[in-house]
């Protein structure tokens, strides 16, 4: 596969990562489905599951925070077998280190190849919600409920869950939780901006250069959660021999992220709006 030799991330400039995947990507025939739609799921997912998580490692107990049930269509058709697809690429490949990430990453965008590039990011934030949601749902009903409990089992929940792991694991989880968070926040970004692709550069003098930005984003959002992926995997498997440091991949997604804020704010402040972000730290 191009692009698979030795990468340093950190040195990997934004010009070769449109280089690599503009490659895979397919402009015509783009498939469709409700993205929107899906977006409100995972977040209505990961609002509660990191919530869980914070909870467990500060030793709360607040309520969950989760979207207005009237926002969630009804009708809506997960793209289920796309999703489950992906999951089991998270789940195979999950071998640490940078260069094992990237091939990973691109290997993710050649699968999606005939998505929009907003797509391509949820669906595989999406994927990696479907396991951490339930995760984290069973630590919570397995204490009262026998069917919770073997499936907690089967998903070894107890390794990071019972208090002695959450002593010991605790710093792998805030950071685990924190990029996922950061993560979220690029893909509403990048939603907030395709909201405005339909207007005319004259209108958005910005918007082509924000947009043009979008890709290296995606790049970033799928690639961390790729090593959140692989950092639970080694976490819950007691792979005391490997690490997965995330340090790198939150250092450039908070870069990301604020470039992306920043983008908005201009194209925001051209078209006279009041600026007001659904964020979320």
């Amino acid at each position: 596969m191009e692009g698979t030799e030795h990468v340093g991330l950190l040195t990997m400039s934004d010009n070769k990562i449109m280089e690599l995947i503009y490659t895979t990507h397919v402009v015509h025939g783009v498939e469709k489905f409700d993205v929107d739609s899906l977006l409100l799921h995972v977040q209505n997912i990961l609002y509660g599951a990191t919530q869980i998580v914070d909870n467990a490692i500060q030793g709360w107990d607040a309520n969950l925070e989760y979207i207005d049930e009237k926002e969630l269509k009804s009708s809506f058709s997960s793209p289920f077998c796309t999703l489950k697809q992906i999951t089991c690429e998270l789940s195979c490949k999950a071998v640490p280190g940078e260069e094992i990430a990237h091939k990973t990453t691109l290997s993710m965008f050649n699968k999606l190849s005939s998505y929009s590039w907003d797509a391509k990011a949820l669906l595989v934030l999406a994927a990696f919600a479907l396991e951490y949601g339930e995760f984290w749902l069973l630590s919570e009903i397995s204490q009262s409920d026998q069917l919770a409990k073997s499936l907690a089992i089967l998903k070894q929940v107890s390794v990071l869950k019972n208090p002695s792991a959450l002593l010991k694991h605790g710093k792998d989880l805030f950071e685990i939780n924190s990029l996922i968070k950061v993560a979220l926040q690029v893909i509403e970004c990048i939603f907030e901006l395709e909201k405005l692709s339909d207007l005319s550069p004259k209108e958005v003098p910005a918007l082509s250069l924000a947009k043009h930005r979008i890709p290296v984003g995606v790049y970033w959002v799928i690639i961390a959660v790729i090593a959140c992926a692989t950092k639970i995997n080694l976490l819950t498997s007691n792979n005391e021999g490997h690490e997965q440091d995330l340090s790198i991949y939150a250092y450039r997604l908070h870069y990301v992220l604020n470039d992306l804020n920043r983008q908005l704010v201009i194209c925001k402040k051209q078209l006279g709006y009041q600026l007001s972000f659904p964020f979320r730290g």
